[in-house]
């Protein structure tokens, strides 16, 4: 079935459940749907256009222009409907907290695909990209077809479309995983974001097995509290549907969150260091082009040999060793696989690999536990000094940002304090609140421009110097002032990576 030219149905349909069988109007019963959308501006001819009060604004005021542009009828929050439907020009209905029915619409509408295929949801303030993309990665070398929506995009592994949000709402997932599974995918590995669980664009899908990674310290801009946003992560191990959820014993606010689990769920522990864990390293080594680790799992031992590297990428792949046991794979077999797996663009990625250079990884840190766990994991491969060249975004966290200068200070040797996303925020006022964290009498750069911090960093590093450049990760980029300007950390480190080898010298 293909999600774009047979999905049609009578809005009586999509209704299902929505509205009373017996409140079903006949009229409805001839008005064909060719999609649901929430945002009129993607409204195709023949599209339900369903419009509500969200957190940015309100749909319904945006009813007309989806009218204009094609849309055959309307599914409108009732409380508040400035608009009579029998004044309207198509077939409207209002329905009272239409935004709780949007998984039932969605479910009507795509056919439920979440049912049909294995689908593994991993949440987490740091590894949800690896991890997702890690499972996906090791499901295809195994032969398997798997498919990905998360930050990195959405579709088939290895023909991923940009995506703005970790987590699409409930329509577009629900369509995403209905064109995936048409495709042939039989796994699909998904971030959720807290924001996503929060606000429900995770509800009424079928979880089959369900991964949470971590929790510290970010996005209390918006839960305004860390008891807030465990609890945030928490409704994914609450989820109804998931047959096993696995939980990282190393986190204690990960683990407590097992005892949320509902009766007859699979609970699967992993640890870097706890050998009471149900799978747990038995040994790992930290070479200088990747990582060594033997898994055990129920008397198993396996190994993987990974060009990834970093001490945490150490627990990313236990995680994802684990989400494939429970998918079904054996324990030789994930081990193997994941032994393929190359770095997750803009998650600990190495600027090439040549010898003769200062090695340089481009990460996606951008919370002072991620800055902390990725310096600690690049101390164990840095012989010379460790450089970190970072910012903090605007408009975001700003509790956050002394913290994250802290400890860059604390485990760094040398820092440059620069740009990320301002937004439309000050730079000034930005680094005014970072650098209050750091301690009197340490060193530091401030260099506004991204691409020139980067090369002054990598124009002072040594051969077995270690550089990090921190917060934009895979984002080709820089948002400043209400504009998206083109860059890319990965573009200046190379090109600041090919001065260093002709000339040895700064390029600003």
């Amino acid at each position: 079935m293909s999600a774009d030219n047979e999905l049609h149905m009578s809005l009586n349909q999509v209704l299902r459940g929505v509205v009373e069988t017996t409140d079903l109007s006949q009229l409805w019963d001839q008005v064909a749907v060719s999609d649901l959308t929430v945002d009129s501006r993607k409204v195709q001819p023949g599209a339900c256009f369903i419009a509500y009060p969200g957190h940015h604004a309100d749909g319904r005021r945006f009813i007309e222009n989806a009218i204009e542009a094609g849309a055959g009828s309307v599914i409108a929050e009732k409380n508040g409907l400035e608009i009579d439907a029998s004044e309207c020009s198509v077939a409207l209905v209002s329905v009272h907290n239409v935004n709780d029915f949007l998984p039932v619409l969605a479910n009507n509408f795509f056919h439920s695909p979440s049912e049909q295929l294995a689908l593994f949801a991993v949440t987490g303030t740091n590894g949800k990209t690896s991890v997702s993309q890690m499972v996906a990665a090791a499901a295809t070398h195994i032969g398997k077809v798997a498919g990905v929506i998360g930050t990195l995009g959405n579709g088939l592994y290895g023909a991923l479309q940009q995506t703005q949000n970790t987590t699409p709402d409930v329509i577009e997932t629900n369509r995403l995983l209905r064109t995936m599974l048409d495709d042939g995918a039989g796994i699909v590995a998904m971030e959720m974001s807290s924001h996503g669980l929060v606000q429900g664009r995770c509800d009424g899908l079928t979880i089959h097995t369900a991964l949470i990674s971590n929790i510290s310290r970010d996005h209390l801009d918006y839960h305004h509290t860390m008891e807030a946003y465990r609890d945030a992560k928490g409704l994914l191990a609450e989820n109804p549907t998931i047959k096993n959820l696995i939980l990282n014993a190393d986190d204690p606010m990960v683990i407590s969150l097992a005892e949320r689990a509902k009766p007859g769920v699979k609970v699967l522990s992993f640890s870097v260091t706890n050998n009471e864990a149900d799978i747990y390293a038995e040994k790992v080594e930290f070479r200088r082009q990747g990582i060594s680790l033997q898994v055990a799992y129920q008397g198993q031992v396996a190994s993987i040999e990974s060009p990834l590297i970093g001490g945490f990428n150490g627990s990313n792949l236990l995680a994802a060793t684990a989400a494939l046991i429970a998918l079904g794979f054996d324990l030789n077999g994930a081990c193997e696989s994941l032994s393929k797996v190359e770095a997750i663009p803009g998650r600990m990625e190495r600027v090439g690999r040549a010898s003769d250079l200062p090695t340089v990884v481009v990460d996606f840190a951008h919370t002072p536990d991620a800055i902390e766990k990725v310096l600690s994991a690049l101390r164990h491969h840095c012989t010379g000094t460790l450089w970190c060249v970072f910012g903090c975004g605007g408009e975001r966290d700003a509790g956050k940002r002394p913290l994250m200068a802290e400890t860059a200070s604390q485990l760094a040797d040398e820092i440059v304090i620069t740009a990320d996303n301002p937004r439309s925020e000050k730079f000034n006022d930005i680094v005014a609140q970072m650098v209050k964290g750091i301690p009197h009498g340490f060193s530091f750069q401030i260099i506004e421009s991204r691409e020139q911090a980067v090369s002054y960093a990598i124009a002072n590093a040594k051969v077995d110097d270690v550089v990090l450049l921190a917060g934009k990760g895979h984002e080709d980029y820089q948002e400043i002032a209400g504009e998206k300007l083109s860059y890319s950390d990965l573009v200046a480190a190379r090109r600041a990576l090919d001065h260093w080898r002709q000339q040895g010298a700064p390029l600003c």
